[in-house]
């Protein structure tokens, strides 16, 4: 642009130069060229304004840009964070419907082997009970041995009487008296009013 002007001011020079006499054309193109040189001071200084203005733009528009771009990028990340937090709220939903229905599943299979083990136990209670009620009371034969004295006395049974305690009155044993008497069960054998044999050694 000052390049354009100069050529103009160029110009003007010899236009003057070719229309004036030479004293004249002295002290016009003394001024014009002081002018010509004042205007072109001043189309610089503007030029350089101009220019800095510019760079202030470019580096403001650029700016700009990193924060149009950085805004454009958070917006991309809170709208990925929360698609993200949505999926995962969810995973977390289908987890617990899942977890519920496993622990219904899990509690019912328990009940139902629970149920069935005691239906075994009460069958086989009750296998057992019947076995102990058709069991015929069997009673083991008794021995009765001969080695007791042969002298003693008779002895008349009587309401509260137990073989240990007519031994000790008399002066005998439990054994000799139920080997003498061939008594099995004392508590059975033993009546009120019989007549039992006491051994007592001499």
């Amino acid at each position: 642009m000052i390049k354009q002007f100069r050529v103009a001011l160029a110009i003007l020079l010899g236009a003057l130069l070719a229309n004036a006499p030479l004293s004249a054309q002295s002290d016009n193109l003394r001024v014009s060229v002081a002018n010509l040189s004042q205007d072109v001071n001043l189309l610089a200084q503007q030029l350089k304004s101009l220019r800095l203005e510019m760079e202030d733009m470019r580096r403001e528009n650029a700016k700009l840009r990193a924060q149009v771009a950085a805004a454009t990028s958070n917006r991309d990340t809170q709208s990925r964070i929360s698609s993200l937090s949505g999926a995962i709220e969810s995973l977390r939903q289908e987890y617990r419907q899942a977890d519920e229905s496993q622990k219904k599943q899990i509690i019912g299979e328990v009940s139902r082997q629970i149920d069935a083990l005691g239906r075994e136990t009460q069958s086989a209670i009750n296998s057992v009970a019947n076995a102990v009620r058709s069991t015929p009371n069997v009673v083991a034969p008794v021995h009765f041995s001969e080695d007791y004295p042969q002298t003693g006395k008779p002895y008349v049974v009587r309401s509260g009487d137990t073989l240990s305690a007519i031994a000790r009155q008399h002066g005998s044993t439990v054994k000799h008296i139920q080997n003498a008497n061939k008594i099995v069960d004392p508590a059975k054998d033993l009546r009120v009013g019989e007549t039992i044999f006491i051994p007592i050694a001499q």
